[in-house]
């Protein structure tokens, strides 16, 4: 099962078309043969089985291509290693001995 968004991106129906009168048609993807009715009108008509045109995935909507910032040369980076300074720890809140 596609998610809520993927149902929408992708078209995933089957192309059919009738060699005879050129009508395409739209299936779902578990459908393996149709018939086309255009020569049912004539006296002893048979229908026409349609040729699959296009049996894959499609995809709708627009694909999104990200643009990415080059990456910063390594010598506009700073050595932050050394630069580092050490306190002396904090004695707190002095008590008068009680």
């Amino acid at each position: 099962m596609k998610g809520p968004f993927e149902r929408l991106k992708y078209d995933l129906r089957r192309l059919w078309e009738c060699p005879v009168c050129k009508r395409r048609e739209r299936a779902p993807g578990s459908v393996t043969f149709r018939h086309c009715l255009c020569r049912m009108q004539e006296q002893g008509g048979q229908p026409v089985v349609m040729k699959l045109i296009v049996d894959g995935v499609e995809r709708l909507a627009p694909r999104v291509a990200l643009q990415h910032e080059p990456l910063a040369e390594e010598g506009s980076e700073r050595d932050v290693q050394g630069s580092a300074e050490i306190l002396p720890p904090d004695p707190g809140p002095s008590q008068p001995p009680g």
